[in-house]
């Protein structure tokens, strides 16, 4: 059965003794986003927990088209400051739903679940543009305030 969530990538980006402001950085990633006018692209904030039910709160950035969603987090560690981003894909719900009702149930599922040429075309799409246009901010980030690319890149 399929899970809930499925996080499709995931990639961080380290900065040794930068202050920056979270909040700003989101602005300016929401507003490149915005630039291109994709359809359907919503930028929100959103609050997730750092650990269990009683811990602090951290802000993401969340990308969202349809059922897929980037969650970006720009934050201080220490002295030092780190982007990272998760693209994660959400369960189809009534596919869910039908997989519960036996054989049957499985053959609709897997069928609400395909997915057609342009589907995978504008999901591809969305992938490589936000991707890219994280990227491109973080690139600005070092810019900025003045780190040499191939110095701050790490495995």
């Amino acid at each position: 059965m399929a899970s809930q969530t499925t996080v499709h990538a995931h990639n961080s980006q380290h900065f040794e003794d930068l202050q920056l402001s979270s909040r700003e950085f989101y602005e300016v990633l929401k507003n490149m986003i915005l630039e291109y006018q994709y359809p359907d692209v919503i930028c929100s904030p959103v609050t997730l927990k750092e650990s269990g039910i009683f811990s602090s709160a951290r802000e993401y950035l969340r990308i969202s088209r349809g059922r897929h969603h980037y969650y970006v987090c720009a934050s201080p560690f220490g002295r030092s400051f780190f982007i990272s981003w998760w693209y994660q894909e959400n369960a189809h719900t009534s596919a869910n739903v039908a997989r519960k009702f036996g054989l049957f149930g499985r053959a609709i599922a897997q069928r609400m679940e395909s997915k057609t040429f342009y589907e995978l075309d504008t999901e591809l799409m969305f992938t490589t543009s936000i991707t890219a246009i994280i990227q491109m901010v973080v690139d600005k980030v070092k810019a900025d305030r003045g780190f040499r690319k191939d110095v701050i890149d790490m495995p």
